[in-house]
């Protein structure tokens, strides 16, 4: 069965990436987006050189499910209030066990903008991390029975249990669209990075790249699902000819296959082979941040 062949198996392809997306109390992770294979002006199984730069392998990035209010919607749970218009996006989101079980919400579970952005009033009024509620503050809706209709509601980011638990709400349509462009103009390439001279023979190394609206998107690793397991994917791949000598292969890189026959780092080139395309996936870049913490004495 194709993994997006019902919303429940691409849940399922993506639970464990709840792990690494979720934490603690009643949390959400906005479902990961899709990567689909896209020309690369390189054909498959046909020799081909290549320089610095020049990309080899495309793909461009989906919104995986696209959620619009088909009618406006009124919410309230303890001090936040929200007239939402009809036509208004809601994010598709994951959820672990915990939410659920705090929330007693099961079902397609979409959300709203973060209540602290809406204004410096908000923000204020919800106070520091000592406060009853999270960092972000969403009114996320359930439809619990798959009619297309949002039937419940509850306050993700809040710590009590009181604030916790969903509301029913008037039966609200809604709209559900698969595989949209993302507003970003996402484009994740593979491309070769550099050619280089080595002792024990020229080396070439390719690199993912990420754009978002032309400019680059920097990221540590990607985190994808197969046969249910979480996969790290890092952005270098670099050929080792001690080791390894040509011809070479790197048979999963997102799915791909890249095949290099020869590399000449005098002339600048590389001859290589593509014989996969990358794979058509749920996918989520991860930037590593540190927190520096300072004790003054």
């Amino acid at each position: 069965m194709n993994i997006f062949s019902s919303r429940k198996a691409r849940i399922v392809a993506a639970l464990p990436l709840l792990m690494l997306l979720t934490a603690a109390r009643a949390s959400v992770t906005q479902l990961p987006e899709t990567i689909i294979p896209a020309d690369s002006g390189i054909a498959l199984n046909t020799p081909t050189i290549v320089r610095e730069g020049d990309v080899v392998l495309r793909a461009k990035v989906y919104d995986t499910e696209v959620v619009t209010l088909d009618v406006p919607v009124s919410v309230s749970i303890a001090k936040f209030s929200q007239d939402i218009d009809a036509g208004t996006r809601l994010d598709p989101v994951l959820v672990p066990e915990k939410t659920t079980r705090l929330t007693g919400a099961d079902g397609r579970i979409y959300c709203g903008e973060d209540q602290r952005t809406r204004s410096k009033f908000m923000a204020a009024m919800l106070g520091d991390w000592f406060s009853k509620y999270e960092a972000v503050v969403r009114f996320c809706f359930v439809d619990t029975d798959d009619d297309k209709k949002l039937d419940h509601v509850f306050l993700a980011g809040a710590k009590d249990k009181e604030d916790l638990a969903s509301v029913e709400i008037p039966p609200t349509p809604y709209t559900l669209r698969m595989f949209q462009k993302d507003d970003d103009a996402g484009v994740l390439e593979l491309r070769v990075d550099k050619i280089k001279p080595g002792k024990d023979g020229d080396k070439i190394r390719f690199k993912l790249f990420m754009t978002k609206n032309g400019a680059a998107y920097p990221f540590d690793y990607i985190v994808t699902v197969t046969d249910g397991k979480r996969e790290q994917t890092y952005p270098q791949f670099e050929s080792n000819p001690r080791k390894v000598p040509y011809p070479a292969y790197f048979n999963d890189i997102l799915g791909a296959s890249v095949g290099i026959t020869r590399v000449d780092a005098a002339e600048g080139e590389a001859e290589i082979n593509v014989y996969r395309r990358f794979k058509t996936q749920l996918f989520k870049p991860v930037s590593i941040t540190i927190t520096y913490v300072y004790i003054y004495y």
